[in-house]
């Protein structure tokens, strides 16, 4: 979720719909010049309890903030004279509702990078830890043990507001904002038409790469019935908002199309003069049309209203993919290497999108859902999502050795999809799956066996 970064800066008025209408064109880039980009979530956790670790106090994610301001040379982001967040150059570190941890990297060319800015990250934190106590960070998909009630808000009026309103909207909409930890991938599009396929294909691939990545199994601290909770929390969480939304999954959708639904998304907030303004029954298109409160819209405005945009794949200024479950850390660089390797290879578009052409919009729809509990044994027109997963994997390995990005030891980028493809495809098993039988057989239900496994 995103942290407000000088969002008053952007004030050029909007007056009408149309004034929107070059939005998303405006900020494509010149074919060639494409970035990924990689969000990854961490619970912090106390050592021996696997407790969710408080905001404040001595062993507090605002003291660990702090630190690593200090120690690292970030720049501290408050809010109210608490620290929320934390930057260097392009890269920020921010919090998610429930004390999760993120880093938003700055955009780079490969993979390679990615697990570099992801071994810094990971760097960072573990020497912060070791410095202030009992901290372990562990990388899944939901809290294992904390429940929501355990787990302290962090300080920051966005989230109240968020929480106030969208507790309204779904039954699961709390356990979203403090349980949950995603890995995202944000990728580039060089045209209008570039980014319709990519969105498009990138929707219909969603529940296959949910299956890939299902992982958030134990939550409570016992078997939660799913392979991927996480799933079905956002499932419940606000339907109009989030998840796969059928009109986007269409193929002959355009950028109209996508501006049209965000503009009929109701807003949550505006800023103005750093107070944040609760907005009710108001869409943006009618924020266009009657202004609120005396205020009118501006692109800062319109800004904001995209980042409460959950979808499992969105715009922004780039293409944000979102479906996936935190992964353990060696397997995050496997997330972007996925999605890099299928949209920014022609070839392996095309190869991707016959894989799946023949399934309907309701019946991807009824597979996401589906995924929850199934993980690979879900089916759809009698295909297991496991054969399906395997064959885009080969299809995504194809595409990452002829985009032909080398590290030092002359190896292309699909050395990232090893830990997915041995320790996932071919034992036919999700990592939530693999974790819920380790956790039964040789962990014990041992707490501190299970933290060792998911610490980075």
């Amino acid at each position: 979720m995103s942290t407000l970064l000088q969002a008053e800066s952007l004030v050029t008025p909007i007056h009408s719909v149309e004034d929107l209408h070059g939005y998303f064109q405006a900020h494509a880039k010149p074919q060639g010049e494409e970035r990924v980009g990689i969000e990854c979530e961490l619970f912090g956790v106390h050592k021996e309890t696997g407790e969710a670790l408080p905001y404040s106090g001595d062993i507090g994610i605002e003291r660990i903030l702090n630190e690593i301001a200090y120690e690292f040379g970030y720049e501290p982001i408050c809010e109210n004279d608490h620290t929320i967040a934390l930057q260097k150059g392009g890269t920020i570190i921010s919090l998610e509702p429930g004390g999760q941890v993120e880093l938003s990297a700055e955009p780079v060319r490969s993979i390679h990078e990615v697990k570099a800015q992801l071994d810094g990250f990971f760097f960072e934190l573990k020497t912060i830890a070791h410095f202030i106590g009992p901290v372990e960070w562990i990388a899944t998909g939901i809290h294992p043990f904390s429940s929501l009630d355990d787990i302290e808000w962090i300080p920051k009026r966005r989230y109240e507001i968020m929480a106030r309103y969208l507790g309204r909207q779904g039954k699961r909409a709390h356990d979203m904002m403090k349980r949950t930890a995603t890995n995202q991938v944000n990728l580039d599009y060089h045209s209008e038409e570039d980014a319709i396929e990519k969105i498009h294909l990138a929707l219909a691939i969603t529940p296959i790469a949910a299956a890939m990545f299902a992982n958030s199994s134990i939550s409570r601290g016992k078997l939660n019935g799913y392979v991927s909770e996480r799933l079905n929390i956002w499932r419940y969480t606000d339907p109009g908002r989030s998840g796969l939304i059928l009109s986007l999954i269409c193929q002959h959708c355009n950028f109209s199309d996508y501006l049209n639904y965000v503009l009929d998304v109701p807003m949550m907030f505006l800023v103005r003069d750093g107070k944040w303004i609760v907005t009710r029954n108001l869409t943006f298109r009618k924020f266009i049309k009657r202004g609120y409160q005396g205020l009118t819209p501006t692109q800062s405005d319109f800004e904001l209203h995209l980042s409460t945009i959950f979808t499992d794949a969105r715009f922004k200024q780039y293409m944000e993919i979102r479906g996936m479950d935190g992964q353990r850390g060696h397997l995050i660089p496997a997330v972007s290497a996925f999605w890099k390797g299928i949209l920014y290879d022609a070839e392996a578009r095309r190869a991707a999108a016959r894989v799946v052409r023949n399934f309907k919009d309701r019946e991807i729809i009824k597979l996401h859902q589906d995924v929850e509990r199934l993980g690979f044994r879900a089916k759809i027109k009698s295909i297991r999502v496991l054969d399906l997963a395997r064959e885009l994997v080969r299809i995504s390995e194809k595409g990452l050795t002829r985009q032909g990005i080398l590290n030092q030891s002359a190896q292309d980028e699909a050395i990232y999809l090893g830990p997915l493809k041995e320790e996932i495809l071919k034992r036919g098993k999700t990592p939530g799956e693999q974790t819920a039988e380790l956790w039964q057989g040789i962990f014990k239900h041992d707490r501190r066996a299970l933290i060792d496994y998911l610490k980075i």
